[in-house]
């Protein structure tokens, strides 16, 4: 049978009419094919977010259990964990889930770093600073997190440091007395034939430098000896006679630049401490005030008890010390006046062994000075043992 299709205006409208219905029974089809697939890719995606929803509690309870600082940071970067360790280094009140790393951080280098593993795939390790303290950082991916992990080297950094200095600055005052050493010993050599008498001076001169080569060597062991952490063979140690002891040895030194020693210590005043210890510090202060005081200048030793304690008082009349330098005096090869302190064969050395020593007996050391008025250091010993 032949269909047979209307002509003129009525056709055209008709077909019109046909073809609207098609299509729209072919976007209709469209639409419910689509809605049968979203549901299966939403499904899917809720499916994942379970998942790392289950995963998560255990990776929080990961960070919170690690002994360093840590952070972890979800798939778009946002923060998800961070322990205790990490809150109190990056100096974060509370943990804003959902902050950025560089929100959390404060550091464009972290975030930099965080971006690299993230790319690459494989963990790093890289130092950074961050608001004066050195962090070492190290960050690796868990499935489509990113723990970060932070160690504090600033102490670390610092005692490195000061080992480079300590050994540059040994090495300077090493060598300065071996140059002399070598270079009188040449002199010797080329003027005893002919000049004795200068010859003499010479050697006198050698012997000067070759006592303070053995005088900075023997302070070096016995700083490194306290600097060495353990526990102390303490034993009763008089401390009155320590002082006395040493201000008897420093007395021909003192009077010949006119430098009276006053000492004001009574009969007895035991502690329990290391007497080599001890004699250092009383040693090296009444030593220091003798040598920095003016000629006719004065020295007073007092030692009292107050309460558990002991209490050591050196002070002079001397050149004082400078406001600027009173934090560093006690770093080791700092010298106040270097040009009179290599003259009176100085080493820099004696106030860090003071100070060392003190602390190792559990003590504190003081000082007060003014510019060409003089100074006066305070050291605190507990009597006993357990102080």
């Amino acid at each position: 049978m032949e269909l047979m299709w209307p002509s003129g205006v009525t056709g055209v409208l008709l077909l019109a009419v046909v073809l609207t219905l098609l299509a729209t029974r072919v976007v209709a089809r469209r639409r419910t094919a689509a809605h049968t697939v979203r549901p299966d890719r939403e499904a899917e995606e809720r499916a994942r977010a379970a998942a790392r929803d289950e995963e998560r509690p255990w990776r929080t309870q990961l960070v919170d259990a690690l002994n360093q600082p840590a952070l972890l940071f979800d798939d778009a970067g946002r923060l998800h964990a961070a322990n205790a360790s990490a809150l109190e280094l990056m100096a974060i009140r509370t943990a804003e889930r959902g902050a950025s790393i560089l929100e959390t951080t404060a550091s464009t280098a972290i975030v930099e770093i965080a971006a690299r593993v993230r790319a690459d795939r494989e963990p790093m390790t890289v130092d950074v600073e961050r608001a004066g303290r050195e962090l070492r950082v190290s960050v690796s991916l868990i499935g489509d997190e990113a723990l970060i992990v932070l160690a504090d080297r600033t102490r670390e950094r610092q005692i490195e440091d000061l080992r480079r200095d300590f050994v540059v600055n040994a090495s300077h005052e090493l060598k300065t007395p071996v140059t002399a050493i070598q270079t009188l010993g040449d002199a010797i050599a080329v003027t005893l034939p002919t000049d004795p008498v200068r010859a003499a001076s010479l050697l006198k001169r050698l012997n000067d430098e070759s006592e303070r080569l053995a005088r900075l060597v023997g302070e070096l062991l016995d700083l490194r000896r306290l600097e060495v952490a353990g526990p102390l063979e303490r034993v009763p140690v008089n401390l009155s006679e320590v002082v006395r002891l040493v201000v008897a040895d420093l007395l021909s030194r003192a009077e010949g630049n006119g430098i009276e020693i006053d000492v004001d210590v009574p009969d007895n005043a035991p502690i329990a401490g290391v007497h080599a210890d001890l004699e250092a510090v009383v040693k090296n202060l009444v030593s220091n005030a003798v040598k920095y005081n003016r000629v006719g200048g004065r020295v007073s030793v007092g030692l009292r008890t107050e309460g558990g304690a002991r209490i050591l008082t050196v002070a002079d009349s001397g050149i004082g010390i400078r406001q600027q330098d009173l934090p560093r005096i006690f770093e080791r090869f700092y010298r106040v006046d270097t040009a009179r302190s290599r003259e009176t064969g100085g080493t820099g050395l004696g106030l860090s062994i003071v100070r060392h020593a003190v602390e190792r007996h559990s003590g504190t050391v003081q000082v007060e000075s003014a510019l060409g008025e003089g100074t006066t250091f305070r050291v605190t010993l507990p009597i006993g043992a357990d102080g």
